[in-house]
């Protein structure tokens, strides 16, 4: 199932109008390696001399220092965004696979369509981790539309749940159409993928699944770990893989060394190791023998009301989690946050997806592996509250100090602009243009100033806490975790 397709065709063009933009943050795609043609006793002796350098690592500051096979520097934010933090993520092939099908999709701030301009929209981000199999095609497709499919619905993002399941729908239907017109011209397009989704709305947490990849969350600084998401395999849908008209098998064999090899738990049809996907034309069409209702793309959505104990989300793939169990992917996280005081969050959560990587093909990973993390603000309006009664409080204390050196206030150096938007834009104020005599007047002109000034800050706070009810109010939560 993972062989490779190289000279893929451009899909989209007949079915859907893209959106192109090259330089488009924080949605990129691993490189694709090019296979060699080398013989398989060629390969299996590469591979046994990998896994015997890697089984030599014991010291766990020797793994730290473990150079993942083509590695690329993980990508990290470089500032908050309303309630996400900080977020970083990294993608790689692994120890045994010369090629990378898992794609990785971060749209920091979905922006409104000019047809709503009217609505008061919150503050939204999507996250999306894609684990492609049979060639990269469909991850692909993934990484460049399903956010687009989701936020077109009418429905968001006051109802995000069915914006959800009617994009990723959508979705299907698309990529699915496209597989067959290539089928149609001589172009077998087998590929699928999972899906392992997060989208943020508000101060909410909407985690969409379709597939085994596994959505993770710390609380209450790493004390509490919970899976958002369940892993859809075979064994763990065998009822409605039968009532589907399908069944599972396991597959049994011997290896060179006279070894019985036991396969995983697939399913009929389709011969998948997961039973929730898209694409999988084969899997899915009467006409290649497949069955609609046997391996689906309907997503299991969990919703989460985020507070202030919960610190961060991990999306990973498979590759992550078949042989690391959440518990320890939070616990390596957490141990890079704890101990590195001199970075900034935003590189330590870099450097803490590469050790969760790392931590992988320690134990031997034999897919691709990749993982997304992403770290929550919350209570952001209490916070920004907090910090302007900070900053207009010491601006008072400058004036007064001013006043009594130079006449000259420079209130400017106290209100900078911030580059979040969740904050209030401050011009600086020009002290040259101020006529010093203006400030030579009573101590109180310059105390109402303050006031005044503070005055505004609360009704912009005010007006921005109005919207954020609003986006609340509308928010449908019948599946509040």
């Amino acid at each position: 199932m993972n062989q490779k397709n190289r000279d893929t065709p451009s899909f989209l063009n007949k079915y859907l109008r893209k959106d192109t933009n090259p330089k488009r943050p924080f949605e990129f795609q691993a490189k694709i390696q090019e296979k060699q043609d080398v013989s398989p006793m060629e390969k299996q002796a590469r591979r046994k001399t990998i896994e015997q350098n890697f089984s030599s690592l014991v010291d766990q500051s020797v793994r730290k220092c473990t150079i993942l096979p083509n590695y690329e520097p993980s990508k990290c934010s470089s500032g908050r965004n309303g309630i996400i933090k900080a977020y970083a993520a990294n993608t790689n092939q692994g120890l045994i696979r010369d090629y990378n099908e898992d794609r990785v999709s971060i749209i920091l701030n979905i922006v409104k369509p000019s047809d709503r301009a009217s609505e008061n929209w919150p503050k939204c981000s999507f996250f999306g981790v894609y684990d492609g199999h049979g060639g990269s095609t469909c991850a692909d497709f993934l990484r460049d539309n399903l956010h687009q499919f989701v936020i077109k619905e009418s429905e968001f993002p006051w109802n995000p749940v069915a914006a959800i399941k009617k994009g990723f729908e959508a979705a299907e239907t698309h990529f699915l159409a496209y597989a067959l017109n290539s089928f149609q011209k001589g172009i077998p397009e087998r590929s699928g993928s999972c899906a392992i989704v997060c989208l943020v709305v508000g101060e909410v947490c909407y985690v969409a699944n379709v597939g085994d990849s596994r959505a993770v969350m710390s609380s209450q600084k790493g004390k509490k770990v919970t899976n958002l998401s369940i892993d859809h395999k075979p064994e763990t849908e065998i009822e409605r893989i039968q009532k589907g008209g399908g069944k599972i098998y396991q597959t049994h064999g011997v290896n060179e060394d006279g070894e019985q090899i036991i396969g995983p738990i697939r399913v009929m049809p389709g011969r998948l190791s997961v039973s929730r996907t898209f694409g999988d034309i084969e899997a899915k069409l009467e006409q290649f023998g497949g069955n609609s209702r046997v391996v689906i793309s309907e997503p299991e959505i969990k919703i989460l009301k985020l507070n202030s104990e919960h610190d961060f989300v991990a999306l990973g793939c498979d590759g992550i989690f078949d042989k690391l169990s959440s518990e320890e992917v939070i616990d390596i996280i957490w141990q890079d946050l704890r101990n590195n005081d001199k970075l900034n969050l935003h590189s330590l959560l870099s450097q803490s997806v590469d050790s969760v990587l790392k931590e992988a093909i320690y134990k031997k990973s034999s897919d691709n592996i990749t993982l997304l993390i992403v770290a929550f603000q919350v209570n952001q309006i209490k916070e920004e509250l907090k910090e302007f009664r900070y900053t207009i409080s010491n601006s008072v204390d400058r004036i007064e100090d001013s006043s009594h050196n130079n006449n000259r206030p420079r209130l400017s150096q106290q209100m900078q602009t911030r580059g979040d938007e969740n904050y209030s834009g401050f011009s600086n104020q020009n002290s040259n243009n101020q006529s010093t005599s203006y400030f030579n007047n009573n101590h109180n002109i310059k105390l109402n100033m303050s006031i005044n000034l503070q005055s505004r800050l609360f009704r912009q706070l005010q007006s921005k806490k109005n919207i954020q009810e609003e986006a609340k109010s509308k928010t449908k939560h019948s599946y509040i975790l």
